[in-house]
């Protein structure tokens, strides 16, 4: 079984200068993309995942969890939660916390994701140190593993101190909710297989989208944790038209729109000067520079995204699974400047034809680096 979730980041896809911000249409994207993750529960998703991300209109949604409580109280099966909380800007305890708190108002449908972070200019308006940032993840781990499994713990590290401390309340779901880790360097799948995360990659291709799932699985196997097809995800950017032709003429000027502004939010100003930790992404970044649009074909070529009518799309992601092995699809329906009626029939054709046939395919449980 391949399960198929949503995922939404939530541009803003009007005029993106900070004095033509528009309430009214932003108040008007909030209602509807609630109302499609509201949709995706009838339609049979398994859940939706939300992002952080800050200052930019690459994302509309600085704070998910809010809309993780927000849809909690509309659904009831729905799996939930953020993919993933930027540790480095928040106190863990705080994070260990809220996600407790919501795991209760989910009924134990919370799903956990968590990063270091990669954008460079929230951490440059944040004035946080990147080459800092490794470091302080790794300690946020380690304390909000202590504060969710123990009724009380002690934690002296660099960066935060407590003694005979508990938090209330604990997770709901024992020992803790599943724990996703957005791993894409080699030293985060190693981290993520090690410590029995689940890991999820984006943007790469499926060859080297392979590699990491089989550095992942490596490292998991070695260390005694699991690593079947469930134990990964793969996030794709997807739109579903009636034709292959449709869904070109309609998304890939919305493509064009999305990548825009993710050059803006994410890509380092220098990519042969990257911070010291950040080593991977000066290859990771280097197609999304220059003044060039990215192909449509190129990146339909390799995977990297999912288009086309629902037979085409139902067959790229069988593909895809099979190559990765891979149990779970995050689908992000809704990108750049695709409108409200584009977005809901996207999710109403891929959940008619994809998901059914994803939910009959039996992928490899036990080979490592299947």
């Amino acid at each position: 079984m391949v399960k198929s979730w949503a995922f939404d980041i939530f541009n803003y896809p009007y005029d993106t200068r900070p004095e033509k911000f528009d309430p009214t249409a932003a108040q008007e994207l909030y209602d509807w993309h609630l109302e499609s993750w509201v949709k995706a529960e009838e339609q049979g998703y398994e859940g939706v995942l939300f992002s952080e991300h800050h200052f930019t209109a690459y994302n509309i949604t600085p704070s998910p969890n809010l809309l993780v409580a927000a849809l909690a109280q509309r659904t009831t099966t729905l799996r939930m939660g953020v993919m993933g909380s930027i540790l480095p800007f928040h106190n863990p305890r705080r994070v260990a916390e809220e996600a407790a708190m919501l795991d209760y108002l989910t009924h134990g449908r919370l799903e956990v994701g968590l990063g270091r972070g990669v954008d460079e200019q929230e951490f440059a308006k944040e004035k946080i140190r990147m080459e800092d940032t490794r470091e302080y993840f790794l300690e946020s781990l380690d304390l909000i593993e202590k504060a969710w499994r123990n009724p009380t713990f002690t934690h002296h590290g660099r960066f935060f101190h407590y003694d005979d401390t508990a938090i209330y309340p604990r997770p709901l779901q024992e020992p803790t909710p599943p724990v996703w880790m957005l791993s894409l360097s080699p030293s985060t799948l190693q981290m993520a297989g090690q410590r029995g995360y689940k890991a999820t990659s984006a943007f790469m291709p499926v060859g080297p989208t392979a590699e990491a799932f089989d550095t992942f699985r490596a490292a998991a196997h070695e260390a005694g944790q699991p690593f079947g097809p469930d134990q990964v995800g793969v996030l794709r950017p997807t739109f579903v038209a009636e034709t292959d032709e449709e869904a070109r003429r309609i998304g890939e000027p919305a493509l064009n729109h999305l990548f825009g502004l993710f050059k803006e939010a994410a890509v380092f100003e220098d990519l042969d000067n990257v911070p010291e930790g950040y080593e991977f992404y000066s290859s990771f970044f280097r197609p999304f520079v220059g003044d060039d649009e990215i192909s449509w074909d190129g990146l339909r070529d390799a995977g990297v995204i999912l288009v086309g009518s629902p037979e085409s799309v139902r067959e790229q992601v069988i593909e895809q699974a099979k190559a990765l092995n891979c149990g779970n699809f995050f689908i992000w329906h809704s990108f750049g400047t695709l409108t409200k009626e584009q977005t809901f029939r996207s999710y109403e054709l891929y959940a008619e034809t994809v998901i059914p046939a994803l939910r009959e395919l039996d992928l490899e449980t036990t080979a490592v680096g299947a």
